[in-house]
C-alpha cells in the first residue's frame, strides 16, 4: 500500500471516530433528557412521599398501645407508612446534637414521643393535608401535627417548573444536535464535493449519489446510540448503587424505551443531517465548489 494510500485511509478512519463521537455526545445528553422526562413522575412521587409529618403525643404509650395505634394509622388509605419514634430515640439525638444534655443546655427537656407519618403522594398538597390533620384528632393522641405548608408549595411548584423545563431542554438539544451532526458530516463530505458534482454531471440521480453518505452516516448513528446506551446504563447503574432508593424510580421497561429512543434518534438524525449536507453540494454549480 503506498503512503498516500495509508494517509488517506488513516485520514478517512479519524474522521468516521470523530464523527462517531461527536454523535455519541449528542445522544447521551438527550438520552439523559429523556430519561429524567420518564423517570420526573417517579422522582415529584419519592420526594412528596419522604415530606414527613410529624405527629407529637401527648403523653408515653406503653408497646401494645403503639403497635396498635401504628397499624390503625397505617390502615388509613392515604397512609404510605408509619415510623415510631420514642421519647429516649429524641432525646439521645438531642444528646449527640448539642454535645450535653437537652435539659442543661436548653434549660428545659424538649424530647417527645411521636409519629412520623409518610402520606402518599396524590395526597400531598394543602388542601388535602388539612383534611389529613382532621382525620388525626379522632386519635386523640395528638398534642402537635406538623407539616411545613411553604415547603410543600415550593415542592410542588418546583417540580412543575422541572417538567416544563426538561421539554424546553429536549427540544434545544434535539435543535442543537441536528446542527453539530450536520456541520461534522458536511465537513466529511467537504472532500468529495468533486465527487458529488461529477456523479451528477455524468447522469446520477440525487438518491442515487445520497445513498452511500446515508448509510454510512447512519452506521455510525447506529454504533455511536449503542455506545450512548451504554453510557446511560452507566450512569443509572451508579447513582442505583449511590442512592438504592432510586431501584424504584427508574424502571426497566422506561430504560428500554430510552434506548430504542436513542437508537431511533441516532437514524433519524444522522440521515437527516446528511441528506441536508449534501443537498448543500448538490445544488452548487462547479464553479462555486472551488470558493468554498
Amino acid at each position: 500500500m503506498s503512503k498516500n494510500r495509508q494517509l488517506k485511509t488513516v485520514s478517512l478512519f479519524t474522521s468516521g471516530v470523530i464523527t462517531t463521537i461527536s454523535i455519541t455526545l449528542v445522544l447521551f445528553l438527550l438520552g439523559l433528557t429523556i430519561l429524567l422526562g420518564f423517570t420526573g413522575k417517579g422522582l415529584a412521587t419519592y420526594f412528596k412521599e419522604n415530606m414527613g409529618i410529624s405527629i407529637e403525643l401527648t403523653g408515653n404509650m406503653n408497646e401494645d398501645a403503639v403497635a396498635k395505634t401504628k397499624k390503625k394509622i397505617e390502615a388509613i388509605p392515604y397512609v404510605k407508612s408509619v415510623t415510631y419514634i420514642s421519647k429516649e430515640e429524641v432525646k439521645k439525638q438531642l444528646l449527640s446534637d448539642l454535645g450535653g444534655d437537652p435539659e442543661e443546655v436548653l434549660g428545659y427537656d424538649p424530647s417527645r414521643s411521636y409519629f412520623d407519618v409518610f402520606i402518599k403522594s396524590e395526597y400531598v398538597n394543602s388542601d388535602s393535608l388539612k383534611k389529613v390533620e382532621a382525620s388525626f384528632k379522632d386519635f386523640n393522641l395528638s398534642k402537635g401535627f406538623s407539616f411545613n405548608e411553604e415547603d410543600l408549595a415550593e415542592a410542588n411548584n418546583t417540580i412543575s417548573k422541572v417538567g416544563s423545563v426538561l421539554l424546553i431542554l429536549a427540544i434545544i438539544l434535539i435543535v442543537i444536535s441536528f446542527t453539530l451532526i450536520r456541520n461534522t458530516i458536511q465537513l466529511n463530505i467537504y472532500s468529495k464535493r468533486f465527487l458529488i458534482n461529477t456523479m451528477r454531471l455524468v447522469g446520477a440521480t440525487n438518491a442515487f449519489i445520497r445513498r452511500p453518505f446515508i448509510t454510512s452516516t447512519v452506521l455510525s448513528g447506529i454504533l455511536a446510540a449503542i455506545i450512548a446506551n451504554g453510557a446511560i446504563t452507566g450512569v443509572v447503574y451508579y447513582f442505583v448503587k449511590e442512592y438504592p432508593e432510586l431501584i424504584s424510580i427508574v424502571h426497566q421497561n422506561e430504560l428500554l424505551i430510552v434506548y430504542g429512543l436513542v437508537l431511533l434518534l441516532g437514524i433519524l438524525l444522522t440521515a437527516l443531517a446528511t441528506i441536508s449536507a449534501v443537498n448543500r453540494y448538490l445544488r452548487m454549480t462547479t464553479n462555486k465548489l472551488y470558493h468554498i
